[in-house]
């Protein structure tokens, strides 16, 4: 607060007092971009360098280049060209944004000012705190402001920044205005559904009764069919072969002994069919020149409607491999595991976020110079999978009796001698993994007929999340022209926040668990070949490299029908007897579960009192400003989870596990409190013409992911070895607090022209911290280690018999004569769950440099855009020991440069966009504490249009121009985790204006 004691005691000194300047110095939040309508690239640039220029703190500005017309086509995209911020991309799309090395989950997303819902994370189905700039079309954006200093009028939130996205307003117009553009879509990727697809868009607005009455009203309609092709590991287990294991050549040099073996590997592709649909209607109204009312409702609906094919195998551990061999880091290169499945997973899916937001806001010149301003909103968000639900699969699999081994490599050639002797050396980008089969089986001449189902599951996710928020404020003007301290601005933010996440888990739909009887169940017809070799072609390791000749995709509807009446009988034994129906086949109706299987309530509600002063004079003839703020917060935490009990785990065939739950369960109710102070200053100087010299000091805060904040403690529903994975929430968490510096110098040396550099630094607290222990957990026993299980591989090893998941489940069911699912008995030794806990304590430091640079050729028409970003610091991530650590996802290097041309109602921009490698998150789908790292990616993307009359013209878009594609990979660079292919896209049309 020093800073805040000097600015004060000069301005009771008159030290500040100056004549010469304005009396508005700062760039307000909400309205910045409100009034501002320009026509053109290069005036939208030179307006974006005003903003920057003129505003307090540091900040960014991409504003519409006309009405209806913004940069990219998508905001994500438009938003990585700012210094600092890189963006995620969910098929093609930019979908959420990292700023200075700060993830989704920590950036504060607002719309006209007002904190916005969030829905469902993607790829993940949990609830989530991170705004999705796929659900927001371009069209009909105003502007987008990246305030990445904290100021206490902006609502908190947003450690890494906070994101404003605005809006057009009648009252920005001079009378009627009106705009329509059609686009056609064409994705290179596309295999379902045309490749060429419609996009709309439309804005028309007007004033009335003398400019006293606005009405606006837009909408924008896109569809887009797509398809991702990749290839992938869903995790590297940990010390699955202890030291000297005789099977292993091992030159592991880890300095612990660790090593990492292969949980599994697949190939296969998603279909999507999308649709978006956004619409807003404003009304305002000024019945006096001192007032101005706006109402207005905003409207966005997404539906992704996908489906999956891959397949793929398993491997098991314990006693199931033949052979491995370990390279010096610890990573399992060459694996000779057991014979099992080449599985086929089919899933028909859909997603759907559907967001609302009614607002009024009411502007009040009460006097000269005091202000008054109410605004109020009421804004929802909601996520699901419809009629479908957001997860139904079937998987069936080829011949698994059948199956003798599969024979995985990442690195040499399988020795002479051994089962998977012949198969080539494979240094390839992705691994490869071949399947021996017993005589007269081959991968290649397996047909329909020797395809067995297992199981399949109807799932959903539903996410509710309301955010109430009424902002007061006032700001006073001094009149007194010879005062430093210009205007006070004071008010109070009440908000309430509501989320509500249900699963729904429909449990196993058993369909014999590969019951050799069921063997060409479901007919031919229901099955497509496809060839590997039309898939990640990209990628050395994909296409034809991939092993497996072709695989077999099928429709899950149509597997539906053939299994809903059940399975074949099982043969009699003896054969003298009367067959008897498969109890691991039963008839079913493939539904989802009516009950949640989880349902967690979240409410928090927190007053914001806030103050701001504004002040400017000149030192030594140098213009100088300052903004001093604080906001204060207190926020109440309501926790209410649903707590279904687990009770046992079944064993239902030699590699599928499940959890099983007691019928009644019961709701957690805690509650929570904390409060936080958020001081914040920025100043700025202008030591010459054009060049300005900024200091910033500010804390911000962002609070918990709501997972982490659930009341419950839960376990995985397929508890396999190796995955048994359990989760405890903590809604005691506190928010993530950082203390933040920023420098920075400014050369604005022509119009639209300047150079710009700032260094940052956060000391950021309250980081979460992941403790993973082991134990059991709800006195559950494990059936895959309790007496039936060890009387089973006593007699195999007496027989002299191999010792394997599938042979020891063979002769449990020869022992009891039941097929099984076998449960852990009492006496049996407890199931062992990784079990994963949240709480506050890390800390970390990030800092780095932004450099950006903007130029314009004089009346050429030709300009240019580049920046670099480089953050540093947090905490690294250590490759070498598996114990719990903490380390800051999403820190990379970043650099941008786009070139462009405007001049005789012709224009043209090409960028370029890169990301260097980074570290992406801290678990991987299988195994918890194992990062994913994300290979450098660079996309190159161009726009043109051509202006055939004032009224009308016509444009091309190109993304991803030369189909860059994306690889993550493990603790390190040949621990394979993913690849996706990447696919151009194009689009060409018209515009209208009037």
């Amino acid at each position: 607060m020093k800073p805040l004691a000097v600015i004060i005691a000069m301005y009771c000194s008159g030290a500040m007092a100056d004549t010469t300047l304005a009396t508005d110095a700062t760039v307000a939040p909400a309205d910045s971009l409100g009034e501002i309508v320009v026509t053109g690239l290069m005036p939208s640039l030179v307006t974006n360098e005003g903003i920057k220029r003129n505003a307090s703190g540091i900040v960014d500005a991409i504003t519409a280049e006309d009405i209806g017309k913004f940069p990219d086509t998508n905001l994500a995209e438009s938003i990585q060209r700012i210094p600092g911020v890189t963006i995620d991309r969910m098929n093609g799309e930019g979908s959420r944004v990292t700023v200075r090395g700060f993830g989704p989950e920590f950036n504060m997303v607002t719309l006209n000012g007002r904190s916005m819902p969030a829905n469902i994370g993607p790829n993940t189905g949990n609830a989530s705190r991170s705004f999705d700039f796929e659900n927001l079309s371009a069209d009909g954006i105003a502007g987008i402001e990246v305030y990445k200093t904290g100021r206490a009028d902006i609502a908190s939130g947003g450690i890494g920044s906070t994101i404003n996205i605005t809006t057009a307003r009648p009252f920005d117009f001079n009378g009627m205005r009106a705009t329509f553009s059609a686009k056609a879509d064409y994705d290179r990727s596309t295999q379902v559904g045309s490749k060429v697809t419609p996009d709309f868009s439309g804005l028309f607005s007007d004033t009335f009764f003398d400019d006293r009455v606005g009405f606006l009203v837009n909408g924008s309609y896109s569809k887009r069919n797509s398809q991702e092709q990749s290839a992938n590991i869903n995790g590297w287990l940990q010390n699955q072969f202890a030291p000297g294991d005789p099977r292993v050549a091992d030159s592991n040099t880890n300095p612990d002994g660790n090593n990492w073996a292969p949980r599994n590997e697949g190939w296969g592709v998603i279909d999507h069919q999308r649709e978006r649909i956004n619409g807003q209607a404003v009304l305002q109204f000024k019945p006096i020149d001192s007032l101005v009312a706006t109402a207005d409702y905003t409207y966005t609906f997404y539906k992704d409607m996908n489906q999956s094919h891959t397949f793929g195998a398993w491997f098991d551990y314990g006693p199931n491999p033949i052979s491995a061999i370990i390279n010096p880091q610890g990573t399992v290169t060459n694996l000779i595991d057991t014979g099992s499945d080449d599985s086929y997973f089919a899933s028909n899916d859909e997603s759907m976020n559907q967001n609302g937001s009614a607002g009024i806001n009411l502007k009040w010149q009460a006097s000269d110079n005091i202000s008054v301003e109410l605004d109020a909103h009421h804004s929802t968000a909601d996520s699901g999978g419809g009629a479908l639900g957001t997860n139904n699969f079937g998987i069936v699999g080829q011949i698994p009796q059948a199956s003798l081994f599969k024979c995985f490599t990442m690195g040499p050639a399988f020795g002479a001698g051994s089962p998977c002797a012949g198969i080539a050396a494979a240094a390839n980008q992705i691994p490869t993994t071949s399947w021996i089969y017993a005589p007269p089986y081959t991968m290649g001449n397996l047909g329909t007929s020797t395809i067995e189902p297992l199981f399949g599951q109807a799932n959903n996710t539903v996410f509710h999340n309301t955010v109430e928020e009424a902002l007061l404020d006032a700001t006073w003007k001094n009149s007194d022209s010879e005062s430093g301290l210009k205007s006070i601005k004071a008010g109070i933010d009440l908000k309430r926040m509501t989320t509500e996440a249900e699963s729904f888990n429909s449990g196993n739909f058993a369909w014999g668990y590969y019951n050799p009887v069921d063997q060409g169940l479901i007919p031919a017809s229901v099955f497509t070949k496809v060839s590997s070799c039309s898939i990640v072609t990209q990628f050395s390791g994909g296409g034809c490299g991939i092993q497996v000749p072709y695989f077999y995709s099928f429709s899950l509807a149509n597997a539906i029908a053939a299994t809903q009446a059940g399975g074949r009988p099982n043969p009699p034994v003896p054969p003298s007897k009367t067959p008897t129906p498969d109890g691991n086949f039963p008839p079913y109706t493939f539904a989802q579960n009516p009950l949640p299987t989880n349902d967690d309530h979240i409410r928090e509600d927190t007053p914001a009192p806030f103050v701001q002063m504004d002040f400017a004079t000149t030192f030594d003839g140098m213009p100088f400003k300052a903004l001093v703020g604080m906001r204060y917060e207190k926020s109440h935490v309501t926790a209410q989870s649903l707590q279904k009990v687990p009770v046992s785990v079944s064993w239902n065939n030699a590699t599928e596990f499940f959890t099983q739950y007691a019928a009644n369960a019961t709701y957690s109710d805690v509650k929570s409190s904390y409060s936080e102070f958020l001081p914040n200053i920025d100043l700025s100087l202008e030591v010459q013409p054009g060049v300005m010299l900024r200091g910033s000091y500010s804390k911000t805060i962002a609070r918990s992911d709501l997972l982490s904040m659930i009341g419950t403690t839960s376990v995985t529903s397929t508890p396999k070895p190796g995955s048994r994975t359990a989760t405890q929430g903590n809604p005691g968490l506190l928010p993530y607090e950082s203390n933040n510096i920023d420098l920075g110098a400014e050369w604005y040396y022509a119009k639209g022209s300047y150079v710009a550099a700032n260094w940052f630094t956060k000391h950021v607290t309250n980081f979460l911290t992941s403790t993973t222990v082991n134990g059991p957990l709800f006195g559950i026993t494990d059936p895959n280690a309790g007496a039936l299980a060890q009387k089973a591989i006593a007699e195999l090893t007496a027989a002299g018999k191999g010792v394997s998941a599938q042979t020891i489940y063979a002769q449990m069911q020869s022992d009891t004569g039941s097929i099984g699912p076998f449960l852990g008995q009492p006496g049996d030794p407890l199931v062992i769950w990784d079990i994963t806990t949240p709480s506050n304590g890390n800390k970390t430091d990030i800092h780095g440099f932004e450099l950006s640079f903007q130029h314009l050729f004089w009346d050429t028409g030709f300009g240019v855009e580049a920046n670099w970003s480089i953050p540093s610091g947090g905490a690294p991530f250590n490759s070498e020991t598996i114990n719990t650590q903490f380390a800051l996802p999403g820190l990379s290097r970043s650099y941008n440069v786009v070139a462009f041309f405007e001049r005789w109602g012709f224009q043209t921009r090409v960028a370029y966009s890169h990301r260097g490698a980074f570290l992406a998150a801290l678990n991987q789908t299988d195994q918890n504490g194992e990062p994913v790292y994300t290979a450098a990616y660079g996309q190159l993307d161009m726009s043109a249009s051509y202006d055939i009359t004032k009224h009308f013209s016509v444009m091309f878009d190109g993304i991803n121009l030369t189909s860059a594609s994306t690889r993550q990979y493990g603790r390190f660079n040949d621990q394979f985790y993913s690849a996706n292919q990447g696919f151009a896209r194009y689009q060409v049309g018209f515009r209208v204006v009037l």
